[in-house]
């Protein structure tokens, strides 16, 4: 088995609400709205665009993807899948999403978490800005 690692970094902001439903959102933007109730990171140093080609090609796949989303000493875990439909376009913002909605902002579908499943304690941290990592792991 191979794992193919992508990890990207960036931190919080004070409009991070993280409360929407079924999605759950990084962008490379330094700036969101309140309304943008999906994010937990901003100035994010990866868009899909920017992911490896190795990433890409793995999660074109109906393969497995293990997000690690790490603030601080905390840790919050999801998993989604790879879609063949994903095409990576997007230069902003990637998005995990709960249904198999692919678009070009996607990155995994079925995703077992949204915003508002993550740990209220980080969303706490991202709130006030802190340094935030996510470490995708694609699992063949």
């Amino acid at each position: 088995m191979i794992n193919i690692v992508e990890k990207v970094h960036g931190k919080g902001h004070p409009n991070i609400r993280a409360t929407h439903p079924t999605t759950l959102a990084a962008t490379v933007d330094p700036e969101i709205r309140v309304a943008g109730d999906c994010f937990l990171m901003v100035s994010a140093d990866k868009s899909p665009s920017t992911l490896s080609e190795e990433f890409k090609n793995a999660a074109r796949k109906r393969v497995k993807i293990v997000g690690r989303i790490i603030v601080g000493g905390l840790e919050d875990v999801f998993e989604c899948y790879g879609d063949p439909g994903l095409s990576f376009e997007d230069t902003h913002t990637m998005v995990f999403r709960k249904s198999r909605y692919v678009c070009s902002k996607t990155v995994g579908v079925e995703s077992s978490k949204s915003a508002r499943d993550i740990d209220r304690r980080i969303v706490k941290m991202l709130r006030e800005g802190a340094e935030a990592l996510i470490e995708l792991t694609v699992l063949e």
